[in-house]
């Protein structure tokens, strides 16, 4: 039997990772998977489909995503959207990753999730890479992941954002910081949960949103990107109290229902 659920057809990107910080909030990464899983486990229910950009280690938050649609997932009146998860790999992720393991995985995962690989331009791509394109691959890791941050955001109607490193990143500025900087230009919905701390809650800091437990402004490439940025560019249906309750809270329950109603606010038909 099919339902129809209130977020069915609608995509939505995940940005997370690991957070320097956590230790300072009295929090471990575990709280950050926790915090993840609640997340995406309700917005499957709710019928979205969760994009997603991130490699393919056995710890990883893909692993865990892919685990989580095999639990929640259910099924759509949509019958074009049966992959509940679809995560989209640089192409500097061939590298890592041989065309055996890829094939079998994607077998595996058949009907539930989908690995959507991309070219150096972010495009879609089933190319037999060459020797010789694997062996360059390293030389475009910045390029393909902005692209990569380009696509999910096109083909998303809104991120959510928890977490991120400050610390190690390649290119101008964070991962996560890239991919919400691409989300705002493009004024789609955000939502930041800034109460896991690491880059999502810096880039609230430099929005302008009081932090007791920041000591000094980030100080990361291209923070200064988000100044001409507040609240209201986040478009995400939320009020100001509301955004800024997203913004400090650790309870992901909270969070959970702050997100909800920011979506569905966000899809409700214009007022004639």
């Amino acid at each position: 039997m099919s339902y129809k659920e209130a977020l069915d057809g609608n995509k939505i990107a995940i940005s997370i990772s690991e957070s320097e910080n956590m230790d300072a909030l009295g929090l471990s990464e575990a709280h950050l998977v926790e915090a993840m899983c609640e997340v995406a486990r309700h917005m499957l229910a709710l019928g979205a489909t969760l994009l997603y950009g991130g490699d393919l280690r056995a710890r990883g938050f893909t692993r865990l995503l892919y685990e989580l649609v095999s639990r929640y997932r259910k099924d759509s009146v949509d019958a074009k959207n049966v992959a509940s998860v679809i995560n989209y790999l640089p192409w500097s992720s061939i590298i890592r990753t041989t065309p055996d393991e890829l094939s079998s995985l994607k077998s595996d995962l058949s009907n539930t999730a989908e690995i959507c690989l991309l070219d150096i331009n972010g495009n879609p791509t089933e190319l037999a890479f060459t020797k010789q394109e694997r062996s360059s691959a390293h030389l475009h890791w910045v390029r393909s992941l902005t692209q990569m941050r380009i696509r999910t955001t096109d083909e998303s109607m809104a991120r959510i954002v928890l977490g991120g490193r400050t610390q190690g990143f390649l290119g101008d500025m964070p991962g996560i910081a890239e991919e919400v900087l691409i989300s705002l230009d493009a004024q789609k919905p955000v939502y930041l949960l800034g109460g896991f701390g690491g880059c999502t809650r810096d880039i609230l800091d430099v929005m302008g949103v009081q932090n007791p437990h920041q000591a000094s402004p980030p100080s990361w490439p291209g923070s200064d990107r988000f100044t001409a940025f507040r609240i209201d560019n986040l478009n995400n249906g939320l009020s100001t109290a509301e955004n800024l309750a997203l913004a400090a809270t650790p309870y992901v329950d909270q969070a959970v229902v702050l997100i909800i109603r920011g979506l569905l606010n966000v899809m409700k038909p214009a007022t004639p």
